[in-house]
């Protein structure tokens, strides 16, 4: 659970020893560097980071989200206790979008804290408010920085200092057997333990939870007091597998498990079983999404993602990276002799074969056809890459056999050097890429550097020529709920567009670039948001999920409404949404021409929102001939909300005002539950901000909303 900095202030600075400092790559969720009292407490070496994530030290590093926690850790013997301040650096040399400061300050270990000067024993823990407990477990479950075994290994830590136990296990039944997945405390996850009298054993005879406060006392569970007295161990499903969560201490357990404890339990097995559903679904997903159906290899997506990564380590320690591109020279014929299903049968021993060549650190995808790619990172000269082609002449020497015939085939190689050849990844592959096509034209069989390649253009920068949507850069929508107050449910959503960087992820506008950069840009911008937004609300209609999705505009040109308005299906999808305006566009010069374009879109059934709303009442009046359904309070307004009397007044007149227009009130940037309370106070009708949910790709919004069944059923 997060903790305000201030919280416990006078127990950091009792307890605090020297400071730890990690300075994280979060492109790659590395380590750039680590001071000594760092390398000391985690037991690294500063010359020894690479392939180490943060996300191995401390499993809340997986979210980067500048914020201050308290969490543990087992040193031995003892757990210490850890209080972690995360901070967003400068750009600078660690990372182009800025890297992430650690701080972290040990506490005192609970056995020193447990045994005063005067050698009383006492309690070691601080015990959690019941209230906050369950906050703080689901808080866990719904964030999307943390997801997969990150996101359970966090669950079980929040879950010891619910308990107040101190170690974890996960366990899944194969057979006769535990095999333990997830380990917090000095378990170790993939050890397969018998599951004949174990405590998991009577936790799924009995198909319950059960707790033994001291295992010595206990004659069933004698035996289990050697890895610990006190114990609390649930078992739950997943689909048809079962599984069992034990928690442990070595210590018996005084106080018996109030009933408000066996209440907690169940929320916690609840979010381990959905968090490991949700692993299990995601690691589904991602095998059919980066995966090649006939090769089983990396596909082009999953090849590009690995390039980014080698890219970014390339930057980070001023090295170098290759991209080598393979083309099978023969492959035709084997088609034009054996047929397509026996190409498809070569087409997979190629691609065995070439995996065989490799060394652990390089990595080969298949692109499509009878082309496949690999990746170097940190390559120490052109001698390693001849190696690697040489290697890769010789696996294909070998005949292949297909029913009574033999082929023997061959390869013609390109090669890239990052950053020699090129600065960017698409204008890397694409010296790649020629440079394989010049070997071909050369004859085929053998290898094309990009320097012996030829006159070959140069690729075209990244940068947008006027009236272009930069088509190679990729961009998409993201969507944030938006939360009926009263219902609880998720009445509509707000697309938001980020620019898929492969460096960086997800970038959303405030990060400083740009798409449209004149009226033809924008235009071509509106249309594709129109399209987007009207397919997705058309999707979510058909699988049972009607909401209304916001979109803002870049050229309000009723032209690019009209243009997917002859599209029955995008029509329909169309009438779903709300275009947001602001107060501003309808006074100046392009009062008029707004005016118009709204008129023309109420024709055909489009919703409007009055958006960035700062508390101008007097603007409201002259508002009210137009055809707008829902006001969206700004940000500061709602930052504002619990500590200015002003602020307080100005929502409650907007509120009053708008519902008299007959239109809905949203509060947008909310992020606490504080906040949430004074705005339904004030009769705001919907919220939307981190503290609904931040913005998802649809795929992830979709998730979310079956998980919740926050979705109104009506459309």
């Amino acid at each position: 659970m997060s903790e305000e900095p201030s919280s416990r202030s006078d127990r950091v600075a009792g307890d605090a020893a020297d400071d730890a400092h990690l300075v994280l790559d979060p492109s790659s969720g590395s380590i750039a560097l680590i001071d000594a009292a760092a390398a000391a407490l985690f037991g690294l070496r500063s010359e020894a980071l690479d392939g180490v994530k943060a996300a191995d030290l401390l499993p809340e590093l997986a979210d980067f989200t500048p914020r201050t926690f308290l969490t543990h850790r087992r040193l031995g013997e003892a757990e210490q206790e850890l209080a972690v301040r995360l901070e967003r650096l400068h750009s600078g040399a660690f990372a182009k979008i800025g890297a992430i400061l650690v701080v972290v300050r040990t506490m005192r270990s609970s056995e020193e804290r447990a045994t005063p000067q005067d050698g009383t024993a006492t309690d070691a823990r601080t015990p959690i408010p019941r209230e906050e407990r369950l906050e703080s477990l689901w808080t866990l479950v719904v964030r999307r920085g943390i997801a997969g075994n990150d996101q359970v290994r966090a669950l079980l830590r929040e879950a010891l200092r619910g308990i107040e136990l101190d170690s974890a296990t996960v366990a899944r039944v194969d057979g006769d057997e535990l095999v333990v997945e997830f380990a917090d405390g000095d378990g170790e996850a993939g050890a397969r333990l018998p599951l004949a009298g174990s405590l998991a054993q009577a936790a799924l005879e009995r198909a319950g939870t059960f707790a033994v406060l001291d295992a010595a006392a206990e004659r069933e569970f004698a035996l289990a007091a050697e890895a610990g007295r006190a114990f609390l161990c649930a078992a739950f499903r997943v689909g048809d597998q079962r599984w069992a969560v034990t928690f442990a201490s070595p210590k018996p357990r005084q106080a018996p498990f109030e009933p408000a404890d066996w209440q907690y339990v169940e929320h916690v097995v609840e979010a381990l079983a959905r968090s490991i559903e949700r692993r299990e679904n995601d690691s589904r997903i991602e095998r059919l999404a980066y995966s090649d159906a006939l090769t089983a290899l990396p596909n082009r997506v999953a090849l590009l993602s690995r390039l980014d990564e080698a890219l970014a380590e390339a930057d980070r320690l001023a090295g170098h990276a290759a991209v080598v591109f393979l083309d099978i020279d023969g492959f035709k014929n084997v088609n034009d002799t054996v047929g397509h299903r026996g190409g498809d049968i070569v087409l997979a021993e190629v691609a065995q074969r070439l995996r065989g060549t490799l060394r652990r650190v390089e990595y080969i995808g298949r692109l499509g056809g009878d082309e496949f790619a690999v990746v170097m990172p940190r390559i120490s000269g052109r001698e390693e890459i001849e190696a690697i082609a040489q290697r890769i002449g010789a696996t294909l020497q070998h005949p292949f056999g297909i029913d009574d015939h033999q082929f023997s085939l061959s390869a013609s190689i390109g090669v890239a050097v990052y950053p020699d050849d090129a600065g960017s990844r698409e204008d890397l592959l694409a010296c790649a890429d020629a440079a394989m096509y010049a070997a071909k034209e050369d004859g085929g069989s053998r290898v094309r550097f990009r320097d012996e390649a030829g006159g070959f253009a140069e690729t075209a920068s990244r940068d947008a020529e006027p009236g272009t949507l930069v088509p190679h850069a990729g961009y998409l929508l993201c969507y944030q709920p938006i939360l009926e107050v009263a219902s609880g449910r998720i009445i509509a959503a707000e697309a938001l567009i980020r620019r898929i960087d492969p460096l960086h992820g997800l970038l959303a506008p405030e990060r400083g670039w740009s798409i449209a950069h004149d009226e033809a840009g924008r235009r071509a911008l509106d249309r594709w948001v129109l399209h987007e937004a009207a397919a997705q609300a058309r999707a979510w209609q058909q699988a049972g999920t009607p909401l209304r999705i916001d979109v803002n505009l870049a050229a309000y040109d009723s032209r690019e409404v009209d243009s997917l308005l002859d599209d029955e299906a995008l029509a329909a999808g169309l009438r779903r949404l709300r275009i947001e305006l602001s107060p501003d566009q309808f006074g100046g010069d392009e009062a008029e021409r707004v005016t118009a374009f709204v008129s023309h879109c109420a024709e055909f059934g489009i919703g409007f929102a009055l958006d960035g709303f700062d508390g101008g009442l007097g603007t409201l009046p002259s508002l009210a001939h137009l055809p707008i359904e829902a006001l969206k309070l700004e940000r500061p307004l709602v930052d504002e909300i619990g500590t200015s009397r002003t602020t307080r007044a100005v929502v409650e007149g907007t509120v009053i005002v708008a519902r008299s227009l007959g239109w809905t009130v949203i509060a947008k940037g909310v992020e606490t539950a504080t906040q949430q309370e004074a705005l339904v106070t004030l009769g705001c009708n919907a919220i939307q901000g981190f503290f609904v949910a931040h913005p998802m790709t649809a795929a992830d919004f979709g998730t979310w909303l079956r998980e919740r069944r926050f979705v109104e059923t009506q459309a």
